[in-house]
Protein backbone atom coordinates (compact mmCIF):
# COMPACT_ATOMS: atom_id res chain seq x y z
CA UNK A 1 0.00 0.00 0.00
CA UNK A 2 2.88 2.43 0.80
CA UNK A 3 4.75 2.02 -3.04
CA UNK A 4 1.03 2.89 -3.92
CA UNK A 5 0.80 6.26 -1.78
CA UNK A 6 3.70 7.10 -2.92
CA UNK A 7 3.10 6.76 -6.58
CA UNK A 8 0.15 8.80 -6.08
CA UNK A 9 1.79 12.12 -4.80
CA UNK A 10 4.65 11.60 -7.82
CA UNK A 11 1.74 11.53 -10.19
CA UNK A 12 -0.86 14.74 -8.65
CA UNK A 13 1.58 16.27 -5.85
CA UNK A 14 0.25 17.17 -2.09
CA UNK A 15 -1.46 17.37 0.00
CA UNK A 16 -3.89 14.93 -1.30
CA UNK A 17 -7.17 12.73 -0.09
CA UNK A 18 -6.85 9.06 -1.01
CA UNK A 19 -10.05 6.36 -1.24
CA UNK A 20 -10.01 2.84 -1.49
CA UNK A 21 -12.77 1.36 -3.17
CA UNK A 22 -11.86 -2.21 -2.02
CA UNK A 23 -12.11 -0.93 1.61
CA UNK A 24 -15.50 0.42 1.07
CA UNK A 25 -16.97 -2.86 -0.30
CA UNK A 26 -15.14 -4.60 2.76
CA UNK A 27 -17.07 -1.74 5.16
CA UNK A 28 -20.87 -2.77 3.42
CA UNK A 29 -20.18 -6.42 3.65
CA UNK A 30 -19.21 -6.16 7.07
CA UNK A 31 -22.65 -3.61 7.71
CA UNK A 32 -24.58 -6.35 6.50
CA UNK A 33 -23.49 -9.02 8.43
CA UNK A 34 -24.23 -7.11 11.27
CA UNK A 35 -27.50 -6.02 10.05
CA UNK A 36 -30.88 -8.24 10.73
CA UNK A 37 -31.82 -9.96 7.48
CA UNK A 38 -34.01 -7.46 5.22
CA UNK A 39 -33.10 -4.28 7.43
CA UNK A 40 -32.34 -1.18 5.05
CA UNK A 41 -29.31 0.74 4.81
CA UNK A 42 -29.44 4.64 4.13
CA UNK A 43 -26.05 6.41 3.44
CA UNK A 44 -25.78 9.98 4.78
CA UNK A 45 -24.14 12.00 1.86
CA UNK A 46 -22.88 14.54 4.10
CA UNK A 47 -20.21 12.10 5.32
CA UNK A 48 -18.46 12.28 1.55
CA UNK A 49 -20.31 12.98 -1.35
CA UNK A 50 -17.43 12.05 -3.57
CA UNK A 51 -18.96 10.56 -6.75
CA UNK A 52 -16.96 7.55 -7.22
CA UNK A 53 -17.79 6.56 -3.20
CA UNK A 54 -21.27 6.79 -4.30
CA UNK A 55 -21.88 4.81 -7.40
CA UNK A 56 -19.65 2.02 -4.81
CA UNK A 57 -22.16 2.34 -2.23
CA UNK A 58 -24.82 2.10 -4.49
CA UNK A 59 -24.24 -0.84 -6.14
CA UNK A 60 -23.90 -2.22 -2.74
CA UNK A 61 -27.15 -1.89 -2.15
CA UNK A 62 -27.41 1.50 0.26
CA UNK A 63 -30.18 3.84 -0.73
CA UNK A 64 -29.08 7.80 0.10
CA UNK A 65 -30.11 10.01 2.73
CA UNK A 66 -29.63 13.35 1.73
CA UNK A 67 -29.61 16.78 3.84
CA UNK A 68 -29.92 19.59 0.57
CA UNK A 69 -30.47 20.32 -3.01
CA UNK A 70 -26.75 19.70 -3.39
CA UNK A 71 -26.78 16.04 -1.73
CA UNK A 72 -29.91 15.83 -3.72
CA UNK A 73 -28.48 16.68 -7.05
CA UNK A 74 -25.54 14.43 -5.80
CA UNK A 75 -27.58 11.34 -5.05
CA UNK A 76 -29.48 11.46 -8.71
CA UNK A 77 -26.08 11.92 -10.48
CA UNK A 78 -24.95 8.59 -9.15
CA UNK A 79 -27.51 7.03 -9.84
CA UNK A 80 -30.25 6.07 -7.51
CA UNK A 81 -33.76 7.65 -8.27
CA UNK A 82 -35.52 10.14 -6.66
CA UNK A 83 -38.38 7.31 -5.43
CA UNK A 84 -35.41 6.04 -3.31
CA UNK A 85 -34.01 9.02 -1.67
CA UNK A 86 -34.47 9.97 1.78
CA UNK A 87 -34.76 13.56 2.34
CA UNK A 88 -33.92 14.44 6.40
CA UNK A 89 -32.32 17.08 8.31
CA UNK A 90 -33.56 19.19 11.05
CA UNK A 91 -35.51 21.93 8.97
CA UNK A 92 -35.63 22.95 5.53
CA UNK A 93 -36.77 25.82 2.80
CA UNK A 94 -40.10 25.35 1.24
CA UNK A 95 -37.99 26.34 -1.71
CA UNK A 96 -36.13 22.99 -1.19
CA UNK A 97 -38.68 20.89 -0.41
CA UNK A 98 -40.17 22.35 -3.72
CA UNK A 99 -36.98 21.42 -5.87
CA UNK A 100 -37.07 17.93 -4.20
CA UNK A 101 -40.55 17.18 -5.16
CA UNK A 102 -40.64 18.66 -8.26
CA UNK A 103 -37.79 15.82 -9.08
CA UNK A 104 -39.78 13.08 -7.76
CA UNK A 105 -38.70 13.06 -3.85
CA UNK A 106 -41.27 10.80 -2.03
CA UNK A 107 -39.87 10.30 1.25
CA UNK A 108 -38.72 12.83 3.94
CA UNK A 109 -38.62 13.00 7.51
CA UNK A 110 -40.11 15.29 9.56
CA UNK A 111 -38.76 16.75 13.01
CA UNK A 112 -41.97 19.59 14.49
CA UNK A 113 -45.65 20.14 13.61
CA UNK A 114 -44.28 23.39 11.60
CA UNK A 115 -42.26 20.90 9.46
CA UNK A 116 -44.82 18.65 8.74
CA UNK A 117 -47.30 21.17 8.18
CA UNK A 118 -44.88 22.98 5.57
CA UNK A 119 -44.35 19.24 3.70
CA UNK A 120 -48.37 19.16 3.77
CA UNK A 121 -48.38 22.16 1.95
CA UNK A 122 -45.80 21.61 -0.35
CA UNK A 123 -46.96 18.42 -1.18
CA UNK A 124 -50.59 19.27 -1.76
CA UNK A 125 -49.17 22.24 -3.79
CA UNK A 126 -47.21 19.92 -6.10
CA UNK A 127 -50.28 17.32 -6.01
CA UNK A 128 -48.60 14.91 -4.45
CA UNK A 129 -48.82 12.30 -1.59
CA UNK A 130 -45.11 11.95 0.33
CA UNK A 131 -44.49 9.49 3.04
CA UNK A 132 -42.42 10.63 6.14
CA UNK A 133 -40.65 9.61 9.15
CA UNK A 134 -41.07 11.38 12.44
CA UNK A 135 -37.54 12.18 13.81
CA UNK A 136 -37.00 12.06 17.09
CA UNK A 137 -34.31 12.16 19.41
CA UNK A 138 -33.39 9.64 22.02
CA UNK A 139 -29.83 11.01 22.90
CA UNK A 140 -28.25 13.11 20.12
CA UNK A 141 -28.12 16.77 19.65
CA UNK A 142 -30.39 19.01 20.54
CA UNK A 143 -31.60 19.86 16.96
CA UNK A 144 -31.57 16.11 15.81
CA UNK A 145 -35.13 15.37 16.30
CA UNK A 146 -38.04 16.37 18.12
CA UNK A 147 -38.31 15.84 21.70
CA UNK A 148 -39.87 12.31 22.33
CA UNK A 149 -41.74 14.09 25.68
CA UNK A 150 -43.39 16.63 23.25
CA UNK A 151 -44.59 13.77 21.41
CA UNK A 152 -46.33 11.47 23.78
CA UNK A 153 -47.62 14.85 25.09
CA UNK A 154 -49.17 16.23 21.49
CA UNK A 155 -49.10 13.28 19.62
CA UNK A 156 -51.99 14.51 17.40
CA UNK A 157 -49.95 17.44 16.32
CA UNK A 158 -47.12 14.89 14.86
CA UNK A 159 -50.06 12.84 13.19
CA UNK A 160 -49.54 13.68 9.61
CA UNK A 161 -51.56 15.83 7.46
CA UNK A 162 -52.92 15.94 3.74
CA UNK A 163 -50.61 14.95 1.79
CA UNK A 164 -48.06 14.00 4.11
CA UNK A 165 -48.47 10.70 5.48
CA UNK A 166 -46.61 9.47 8.84
CA UNK A 167 -45.72 6.16 8.32
CA UNK A 168 -42.90 5.62 10.82
CA UNK A 169 -40.15 6.57 13.39
CA UNK A 170 -36.12 7.51 12.81
CA UNK A 171 -34.66 7.49 15.70
CA UNK A 172 -31.92 9.20 16.86
CA UNK A 173 -28.87 8.07 19.35
CA UNK A 174 -25.75 8.41 20.01
CA UNK A 175 -24.76 6.31 22.67
CA UNK A 176 -24.46 2.83 22.77
CA UNK A 177 -26.23 2.82 26.20
CA UNK A 178 -29.02 4.39 24.67
CA UNK A 179 -30.32 1.94 22.57
CA UNK A 180 -32.30 -0.45 25.09
CA UNK A 181 -33.97 2.89 26.18
CA UNK A 182 -34.36 4.18 22.87
CA UNK A 183 -36.22 0.95 21.79
CA UNK A 184 -38.95 1.05 24.52
CA UNK A 185 -39.12 4.82 23.93
CA UNK A 186 -40.34 3.81 19.95
CA UNK A 187 -42.82 0.91 21.50
CA UNK A 188 -44.32 4.36 23.53
CA UNK A 189 -44.10 6.40 20.39
CA UNK A 190 -45.91 4.42 18.30
CA UNK A 191 -48.55 3.83 20.65
CA UNK A 192 -49.20 7.23 21.22
CA UNK A 193 -49.19 8.20 17.60
CA UNK A 194 -51.94 5.05 16.88
CA UNK A 195 -54.76 6.36 18.73
CA UNK A 196 -54.06 8.81 15.96
CA UNK A 197 -54.56 6.72 12.98
CA UNK A 198 -50.54 6.29 12.59
CA UNK A 199 -49.14 2.82 11.78
CA UNK A 200 -45.39 3.18 12.21
CA UNK A 201 -44.65 0.08 10.58
CA UNK A 202 -41.41 1.69 9.80
CA UNK A 203 -38.24 2.14 12.13
CA UNK A 204 -35.31 3.49 10.76
CA UNK A 205 -32.19 4.22 13.61
CA UNK A 206 -29.04 6.58 13.38
CA UNK A 207 -26.33 7.37 15.21
CA UNK A 208 -25.29 3.44 17.19
CA UNK A 209 -23.18 0.46 16.69
CA UNK A 210 -24.78 -2.15 14.22
CA UNK A 211 -25.35 -5.02 15.89
CA UNK A 212 -27.94 -2.75 18.36
CA UNK A 213 -30.47 -2.53 15.49
CA UNK A 214 -32.23 -5.54 15.93
CA UNK A 215 -33.31 -4.88 19.29
CA UNK A 216 -35.14 -1.27 17.98
CA UNK A 217 -36.51 -2.78 15.12
CA UNK A 218 -39.29 -5.17 16.92
CA UNK A 219 -40.32 -6.82 13.83
CA UNK A 220 -41.37 -3.82 11.81
CA UNK A 221 -39.66 -2.88 8.63
CA UNK A 222 -36.19 -0.70 9.41
CA UNK A 223 -33.49 0.52 7.84
CA UNK A 224 -30.22 2.08 9.53
CA UNK A 225 -28.67 4.95 8.61
CA UNK A 226 -24.79 5.32 8.04
CA UNK A 227 -22.06 7.66 6.92
CA UNK A 228 -18.33 6.89 8.68
CA UNK A 229 -19.47 3.33 9.15
CA UNK A 230 -18.95 2.82 5.21
CA UNK A 231 -16.52 5.36 4.23
CA UNK A 232 -14.38 6.48 7.16
CA UNK A 233 -11.87 3.93 7.02
CA UNK A 234 -11.48 4.07 3.13
CA UNK A 235 -10.08 7.45 3.26
CA UNK A 236 -6.59 9.00 4.10
CA UNK A 237 -4.70 12.42 3.45
CA UNK A 238 -0.93 12.34 2.25
CA UNK A 239 0.18 15.47 3.49
CA UNK A 240 4.38 16.81 3.51
CA UNK A 241 6.71 18.19 6.05
CA UNK A 242 6.73 22.11 5.37
CA UNK A 243 9.55 23.02 8.10
CA UNK A 244 10.82 20.97 11.58
CA UNK A 245 11.78 23.74 13.93
CA UNK A 246 13.40 23.30 17.79
CA UNK A 247 11.24 24.46 20.76
CA UNK A 248 13.37 22.79 23.91
CA UNK A 249 13.10 19.32 23.83
CA UNK A 250 10.26 19.09 21.53
CA UNK A 251 10.08 19.30 17.18
CA UNK A 252 7.60 21.95 16.03
CA UNK A 253 6.08 20.07 12.69
CA UNK A 254 4.42 22.54 10.02
CA UNK A 255 2.70 20.23 7.55
CA UNK A 256 0.80 21.52 4.49
CA UNK A 257 -2.51 20.33 5.70
CA UNK A 258 -5.00 21.12 8.97
CA UNK A 259 -7.80 22.31 9.55
CA UNK A 260 -8.46 23.78 6.09
CA UNK A 261 -7.94 20.96 4.85
CA UNK A 262 -9.38 18.56 7.11
CA UNK A 263 -12.74 18.71 7.49
CA UNK A 264 -14.99 19.15 11.53
CA UNK A 265 -16.45 21.95 13.21
CA UNK A 266 -13.12 22.21 15.66
CA UNK A 267 -10.07 21.40 13.82
CA UNK A 268 -8.03 18.16 13.73
CA UNK A 269 -7.03 18.24 17.15
CA UNK A 270 -10.32 17.07 18.65
CA UNK A 271 -10.24 14.29 16.88
CA UNK A 272 -7.42 12.55 17.55
CA UNK A 273 -5.48 12.29 14.46
CA UNK A 274 -1.72 11.56 14.37
CA UNK A 275 0.06 11.47 10.89
CA UNK A 276 2.49 8.68 10.16
CA UNK A 277 5.74 8.91 8.22
CA UNK A 278 5.48 6.85 4.76
CA UNK A 279 7.77 8.76 2.39
CA UNK A 280 10.91 6.48 4.50
CA UNK A 281 11.93 4.34 6.71
CA UNK A 282 12.07 6.20 10.57
CA UNK A 283 15.59 6.82 12.33
CA UNK A 284 16.47 7.66 15.46
CA UNK A 285 14.66 7.88 19.34
CA UNK A 286 10.92 9.25 19.12
CA UNK A 287 10.78 12.68 19.93
CA UNK A 288 7.78 14.45 21.22
CA UNK A 289 6.20 16.41 18.53
CA UNK A 290 3.43 19.29 18.10
CA UNK A 291 1.73 18.96 15.07
CA UNK A 292 0.16 22.08 13.13
CA UNK A 293 -1.05 23.01 9.79
CA UNK A 294 -0.15 26.45 7.70
CA UNK A 295 -2.56 28.33 9.48
CA UNK A 296 -2.02 30.56 12.39
CA UNK A 297 -5.02 29.41 14.58
CA UNK A 298 -5.70 27.56 17.54
CA UNK A 299 -7.89 25.24 15.68
CA UNK A 300 -4.81 24.54 13.28
CA UNK A 301 -2.80 22.30 15.85
CA UNK A 302 -2.96 18.33 15.00
CA UNK A 303 -3.14 16.86 18.14
CA UNK A 304 -1.85 17.03 21.65
CA UNK A 305 1.94 16.81 21.85
CA UNK A 306 2.71 13.03 20.48
CA UNK A 307 6.25 11.06 20.58
CA UNK A 308 7.26 10.72 16.52
CA UNK A 309 10.83 9.99 14.66
CA UNK A 310 12.90 13.28 13.97
CA UNK A 311 11.08 14.37 10.80
CA UNK A 312 12.72 16.77 8.12
CA UNK A 313 11.38 18.90 5.69
CA UNK A 314 9.87 17.22 2.28
CA UNK A 315 8.90 13.92 4.77
CA UNK A 316 5.66 12.55 3.93
CA UNK A 317 2.97 12.12 6.29
CA UNK A 318 0.02 9.58 6.26
CA UNK A 319 -3.40 10.59 7.86
CA UNK A 320 -5.81 7.48 8.00
CA UNK A 321 -9.39 7.08 9.13
CA UNK A 322 -10.32 10.07 6.82
CA UNK A 323 -12.42 8.92 4.38
CA UNK A 324 -15.43 10.61 6.28
CA UNK A 325 -15.37 14.37 7.42
CA UNK A 326 -12.41 15.59 4.88
CA UNK A 327 -12.78 18.09 3.13
CA UNK A 328 -16.13 18.28 2.10
CA UNK A 329 -17.13 18.31 5.92
CA UNK A 330 -15.80 21.77 6.30
CA UNK A 331 -17.91 25.03 7.47
CA UNK A 332 -18.66 25.60 3.72
CA UNK A 333 -19.09 22.18 1.99
CA UNK A 334 -20.50 19.97 4.55
CA UNK A 335 -23.60 19.08 3.78
CA UNK A 336 -23.24 20.78 0.06
CA UNK A 337 -25.64 23.86 1.08
CA UNK A 338 -26.41 26.77 -0.67
CA UNK A 339 -23.57 29.30 0.17
CA UNK A 340 -25.72 32.65 1.21
CA UNK A 341 -24.91 35.39 -1.62
CA UNK A 342 -22.93 38.18 -0.99
CA UNK A 343 -23.92 41.66 -1.69
CA UNK A 344 -21.54 44.80 -1.56
CA UNK A 345 -23.03 48.45 -1.35
CA UNK A 346 -21.98 51.94 -1.10
CA UNK A 347 -23.79 54.50 0.99
CA UNK A 348 -21.08 57.15 -0.22
CA UNK A 349 -22.43 56.86 -3.81
CA UNK A 350 -25.39 59.68 -4.50
CA UNK A 351 -27.05 57.25 -5.71
CA UNK A 352 -26.67 53.93 -3.70
CA UNK A 353 -27.47 50.67 -4.90
CA UNK A 354 -26.39 47.54 -4.84
CA UNK A 355 -22.55 47.48 -6.69
CA UNK A 356 -21.97 43.61 -7.16
CA UNK A 357 -23.64 40.24 -6.29
CA UNK A 358 -22.33 37.07 -6.06
CA UNK A 359 -22.09 33.96 -4.58
CA UNK A 360 -19.32 31.22 -3.66
CA UNK A 361 -19.59 28.21 -4.91
CA UNK A 362 -18.09 24.58 -3.83
CA UNK A 363 -17.32 22.78 -7.68
CA UNK A 364 -15.58 19.95 -8.11
CA UNK A 365 -13.62 19.24 -11.72
CA UNK A 366 -11.16 16.78 -12.85
CA UNK A 367 -7.66 17.49 -11.95
CA UNK A 368 -5.07 17.42 -15.41
CA UNK A 369 -4.31 14.49 -16.04
CA UNK A 370 -6.99 12.72 -14.13
CA UNK A 371 -8.35 9.60 -15.37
Amino acid sequence: MTDLLLSVVDEVGSPVYVYDLAEVRTNQRRLRAALPHGAGVYYALSANPHPELLREIRAGGALPAVRSPGELDMALVAGWSAEEILYTGPARRSADLDWALWLGVRNFTVDSPAGLVQLAERATVHQREVDCLLRVNAGALPSTGADPEQVLAEPADFAGRAGARVNGLHVCVTEESHVDDAAALAGRLASALARHGVRAGKVNLSGCPAPRFAGLVHGRSGAFEVGPDLVGSAGLLLTAVLDVRRTGSRQLVVLESGAGHVGGFDGPRRRGLVPRLVSRSPSGELVETVLTGPQETPVDVWTTPVRLPPLREGDLMAVPGLGAWGPTAGLVGFASPAVPVEVVVDRDDPDPGIVHVSRLSVTRYPEDGGV
